[in-house]
């Protein structure tokens, strides 16, 4: 597959993240019991999408392979944290999922941590990208604090942020399928 193939189907990929991030979160605010639980599939479609994503960025620092290590890990959390949250904990009650939860709580920290810094990390890596890439970093890593945040921050927070974190992934994906898709350190 020729790299002009991989970047565009990762901005495919991020670019149905992002949609169906938004549209899970607004679903979810607006009609919480008919959410069909399309945020299951957000980290997985990242996952496919993000290494084109880091490719398109040629940047080697030590800096960039911690983001995407980090972004992979927080990612390939993430899916197990959105598949209980999207499919299973909707039909279980309450206390069933207080239970569960209170067995994987320092496993949800963990993941949420680490998702943290990758979007963090992912503004100081874009910086001095094009303006997709920065504006996608911006929204990106201003929804990951209050979505990593969940059990501190008010739920209209939260959906902000899941509504953010999907915009953030649109500007990217736009980018990466864009014809002017720019990498960092072109000459």
């Amino acid at each position: 597959m020729s790299f002009d193939s991989t970047f565009k189907l990762s901005g495919v990929m991020l670019g149905l993240s992002g949609l169906s991030y938004v549209l899970d979160t607004v679903l979810d605010a607006a009609l919480p019991q008919a959410s069909p639980g399309l945020g299951a599939l957000v980290p997985i479609f990242g996952l496919i999408g993000f290494p084109g994503f880091w490719e398109s960025l040629r940047d080697t620092r030590f800096i960039s392979v911690l983001a995407y290590v980090s972004g992979m890990l927080g990612l390939a959390g993430l899916v197990a944290i959105t598949f209980l949250g999207n499919r299973v904990f909707p039909e279980l009650a309450p206390q069933k999922v207080g239970e569960i939860v209170s067995v994987v709580k320092l496993e949800f920290l963990l993941i949420s941590i680490v998702f943290l810094i990758s979007a963090l990390l992912l503004v100081v890596l874009c910086w001095r990208a094009d303006w997709l890439k920065r504006t996608g970093a911006l929204f990106y890593a201003a929804g990951a604090v209050p979505v990593s945040l969940t059990p501190f921050v008010s739920p209209v927070l939260v959906s902000a942020g899941g509504v953010a974190i999907g915009l953030g992934l649109g500007f990217w994906g736009l980018g990466l399928i864009s014809p002017q898709n720019k990498r960092i350190n072109d000459d």
